[in-house]
């Protein structure tokens, strides 16, 4: 064999056998960094025999004597499963990203500085109950624990070259904050709005948006902060920080119309995806406690979920509760801004940001710390420092920075909370994020209750950036907690939330002027109301049903619309007869559905970016007109080809709206005959859109990101029940990175028990070499589901004994 071949022996050798043994060692060292399950005792800091099990799915069963040793077992297992997402949630809190990702997240780092997540999780540290507090301090011994067995560390920390340090019940709070910041969206909005407002007619502005707005008041200097939407787009993308109607579905339904005569409740929670997930599911019990359903990795309580008297679920209720303040500077001191009638100095500090070094690092001087220099005012910390030196700078106002802000403790008390009144009363102190709570107990009530801060203004209603120096716009309180929205035992028999405006225009407080498009709820009405207006029963299966669902009511007026189009010839007749006979189906097999979508893309594109080109230059439109653009539904272009007053196409001519609609589809039909060839029969909404589950950081890196990125074909849109964006990447389809990051529906047995079915969007385990990193993910765009038992934690599963020191 070396005689014959003796240059491909010695490299089999010395080259390619000793590289194969290396990765083999490689691969079973890293494979050590999975939770070891050995049948051994661990001796660590409880009070008692606690027990941590895992089913064939990953999901934990915590079994213990104390509640605290529950919540400590809990940190334990979070750190087995999702270390470095704690380290980067921890990170992203703390404006350190940029000492491992280098200079491209300086900016991310400062503005989470400028913020001062930390200083207020530190008041509302002091604002919380001791029980609440001994919760988080468990918690985070917990994780310590895990760390102090020095583990090996997942393949993230090695490539990195980083270690985790300890844990703090700070890390916690600060990290429900950034919970808070991903569903409140008002200040982007704002400088969205006045963007639109220069460069907008009150008609195009009507058109596109669907309402008008004047910066007459606000004393906005001419330049407006455009840049300011690439940071929104970088927390967005990259972070998962946000979105356009960042949100939920969540409903509830009585016993009298339900198989099994017990009122039942369903919840999938919007938000960016990522891998892993943000959600964990656990069951904790402890000597009181006896909760299950999704937990959020970083925190130690039951968000959505039940225990043993009722469960709940929760959407994003929308509310404006940010506002940006236009602040006066004083002519003669540039420290000083005009508040309550004097001038005022401006609170200061500076932050010291570390910067890792470019790659090669090892060849490379280190980086020297880049400070910053942070202004706050009454209103709150001085956001547009980041961005952009304006001449008036503006500040930010935000309940989550109160710094009584005790919304800890409301999801703490939930875990305890036995009927309506304590559900209600768990509440009393939350702040942030506002939610529309969906309820239901044991003795067959249900209901709803709006939750969480929302401020009442003398003056404005949030559209845009406000001026501080005028006392009118300023918060003069809050919505009373007696008053906030709610609704029990309804005579419709269900109550559904899905982003929608939660209260009529009888109630007396503004909330929004920003509400999701009614489609889902109304989707989710619709199929309710047939269900029990027929006299069947509803049942579990007709939930998840629902919660699959991908037809979207919204595009019925457009789709009307475009189904008078005649074809020019044969090619366009045999692409554009599916749609004739179609509903708004977007499922994942459908012709028409990518057919009406990729129209409707470029539609939009010929409608308004063309038309308004003229308005400002190309740099800008990037960031701030194309969001605009991307952002019109389909009643907005709909609203554009029939309203002559917005000037987006004319009568005659090229720019007629007859050319453009027809100029729209020879674009959509050129787009999908090049990713899904030249017959139309054989084009499906699921051949070219995808949903994307990004990982941080190594999805940017070609050669690797395969093996930590999922991607998965799928159907859905942004308005139906089964929520699904499409972002089109040039040469790669349309991209879904935002939708329902779990799905659950909770009923009570026929025992008395609560039986929950849910599955994760993408697995328990946040380490790419467990077998339960990306198990769900089929499952879950199937929407199949598995039941969370509610049997103590031993027997036939993957068992981890803690026993006191």
């Amino acid at each position: 064999m070396f005689k014959r071949y003796p240059l491909s022996s010695r490299f089999a050798c010395f080259v390619l056998i000793p590289l194969l043994l290396l990765i083999a060692a490689g691969y079973g060292y890293l494979r050590r960094s999975l939770p070891a399950i050995d049948g051994q005792p661990r001796k660590m800091a409880v009070s008692g025999r606690t027990v941590i099990s895992r089913d064939a799915h990953g999901i934990v069963y915590i079994e213990a004597g104390t509640d605290d040793d529950a919540y400590f077992a809990l940190g334990y297992a979070h750190a087995q499963d999702r270390l470095w997402q704690l380290e980067l949630e921890r990170r992203l809190a703390q404006g350190r990203l940029s000492e491992i990702f280098g200079r491209d997240t300086i900016q991310q780092d400062a503005w989470m500085r400028t913020l001062g997540l930390y200083a207020s999780a530190a008041s509302s540290w002091t604002h919380l109950s001791p029980e609440a507090q001994a919760s988080l301090t468990a918690y985070a011994n917990g994780i310590n624990a895990r760390l102090a067995e020095h583990p090996v560390l997942p393949p993230e920390f090695l490539i990195m070259g980083i270690r985790p340090e300890p844990w703090r019940p700070l890390d916690s709070l600060a990290w429900s904050k950034v919970f808070a910041l991903n569903l409140a969206g008002n200040m982007w909005d704002e400088i969205s709005n006045s963007v639109a407002a220069q460069y907008l007619t009150g008609d195009q502005m009507q058109d596109l948006l669907g309402y008008r707005i004047s910066l007459k008041s606000t004393g906005l200097a001419a330049k407006t902060p455009v840049s300011w939407l690439g940071l929104q787009a970088s927390l967005q993308n990259n972070w998962k920080l946000g979105g356009k109607y960042v949100g939920s579905n969540a409903w509830a339904v009585s016993g009298k119309y339900m198989q099994g005569g017990q009122a039942a409740l369903a919840n999938d929670p919007h938000l960016g995806l990522q891998m892993p997930s943000l959600w964990y599911a656990a069951q904790l019990k402890g000597k009181l406690l006896d909760a299950g359903g999704m937990t959020l990795v970083g925190m130690p309580v039951i968000v959505f979920g039940h225990n043993a008297s009722i469960a709940w679920g929760g959407t994003s209720m929308m509310a404006d509760v940010q506002d940006l303040r236009v602040e006066r500077i004083n002519p003669d001191n540039a420290e000083q801004y005009w508040h309550d009638g004097r001038w005022t100095n401006f609170g200061a500090r500076v932050e010291s940001i570390g910067v890792k070094a470019d790659f090669p690092t090892w060849l490379r001087a280190p980086r020297e710390p880049v400070k910053i220099r942070v202004r706050t005012t009454v209103d709150g910390p001085v956001v547009s420092d980041v961005i952009d030196s304006l001449e008036q700078p503006m500040a930010l106002r935000w309940t989550a920075l109160d710094p009584d802000d005790a919304s800890y403790e409301a999801f703490y008390r939930l875990g305890y909370a036995t009927d309506w009144q304590s559900f209600r009363e768990a509440f009393r102190g939350y702040v942030a994020p506002a939610l529309n709570m969906v309820y239901i107990d044991k003795a067959n009530h249900f209901g709803s209750f709006g939750v969480g801060r929302i401020p009442l203004r003398l003056a404005g209603d949030g559209q845009v950036p406000e001026p501080g120096w005028d006392d009118t716009y300023r918060w003069t309180g809050y919505i009373p907690f007696k008053d906030w929205p709610q609704t029990f035992d309804p005579p419709s028999g269900y109550v559904v939330s899905a982003n929608n405006k939660p209260v009529d225009d009888s109630y007396p407080y503004f909330i929004s002027s920003h509400w999701a498009p009614p489609a889902r709820a109304l989707r989710i009405g619709q199929l309710l109301k047939e269900r029990i207006d027929s006299g069947t029963p509803l049942t579990v299966a007709d939930f998840g049903h629902m919660q699959a669902d991908t037809k979207d009511l919204s595009a019925s007026s457009l789709l009307a619309y475009l189904k008078q189009v005649k074809p020019a010839n044969d090619k366009e007749a045999r692409a554009l007869a599916p749609l004739q006979a179609w509903n708004g189906d977007m499922q994942q097999d459908s012709p028409a559905a990518a057919l009406f979508f990729v129209w409707s893309r470029h539609l939009g594109e010929r409608l308004f970016a063309n038309s308004l080109q003229t308005f400002w230059n190309r740099s800008r439109q990037t960031a701030a007109l194309d969001k605009l653009i991307v952002n019109a539904g389909y009643d907005r272009i709909l609203a554009a080809l029939t309203d002559v007053r917005g000037g987006w196409c004319e009568a005659t001519g090229e720019r007629s709206c007859a050319s453009i609609l027809r100029s729209a589809l020879d674009d959509a039909l050129a787009e999908l005959a090049r990713s899904s060839g030249s017959d139309p029969s054989k084009w499906s909404w699921g051949g070219i859109h995808y949903t994307y589950y990004a990982h941080t950081p190594f999805s940017k890196i070609a050669s690797i990101a395969p093996w930590f990125e999922r991607r998965v074909p799928n159907g859905g849109s942004p308005n139906s029940i089964d929520v699904a964006n499409a972002m089109y990447q040039e040469s790669d389809g349309y991209r879904q990175t935002f939708g329902a990051g779990f799905r659950q529906i909770m009923q009570q047995g026929s025992d008395g028990v609560f039986r929950d079915w849910l599955m994760n969007s993408t697995g328990q385990s946040g380490n790419v070499l467990s077998r339960h990193y990306a198990d769900m993910v089929v499952p879950f765009r199937n929407v199949d589901y598995t039941e969370m038992k509610q049997a103590p934690a031993s027997g036939g599963h993957e068992t981890i004994v803690l026993l006191p020191n």
